[in-house]
């Protein structure tokens, strides 16, 4: 298979990929969060930093190998600059991970399941919005069509209203 055309299928298939699991975890996580009300979302925020903390060691180990062999140059483990990087990565790890994980789970609790799966759209376009920010540019014409169509999709989606299931409760026992 030609390099091009193996970048395109594979491509595509992490891009499904990625839509399954951004349909799965809104919709499990606010199913478990309401399953266990006894447990608070910060809790549950914080056991899902603790658990994903070993997974983001190895990613940043794999990254440091491949820059040793491809940029010998480049000044590792943390850079030309390691108190910027470390300082960098801790805001991270707490304002956006740990906070917005927290908010999340605070939303799946609080909030219909119809409500919150839809709204995970906002990370996608948060994270468009930061790396337009940072192109310093605007977005291209077709990534502004699907900006849109996102937009039009939440919106859809949010004005439908489930209708609450009513279950009779047969007085013979």
């Amino acid at each position: 298979m030609p390099v091009d055309l193996w970048r395109y299928v594979s491509g595509l298939a992490l891009a499904l990929l990625a839509v399954i699991c951004w349909t799965w975890y809104p919709l499990r996580n606010a199913r478990w969060l309401r399953e266990h009300p006894q447990l608070r979302p910060a809790t549950w925020a914080t056991a899902m930093g603790v658990a994903t903390l070993p997974l983001s060691l190895v990613g940043y180990l794999l990254v440091c190998g491949q820059l040793a062999l491809t940029q010998p140059e480049f000044a590792l483990p943390f850079g030309p600059r390691p108190w910027v990087f470390v300082s960098l990565m801790i805001a991270l790890g707490l304002f956006c991970s740990w906070i917005g994980t927290l908010c999340w789970n605070e939303a799946s609790q609080r909030l219909p399941t119809v409500l919150v799966g839809p709204l995970i759209v906002f990370e996608i376009l948060a994270g468009l919005a930061y790396t337009f920010m940072l192109r310093q540019s605007w977005p291209p014409l077709l990534t502004c069509a699907g900006i849109a169509c996102l937009m039009i999709g939440v919106i859809y989606a949010m004005r439908i209203r489930p209708e609450p299931v009513v279950v009779s409760v047969d007085s013979k026992a």
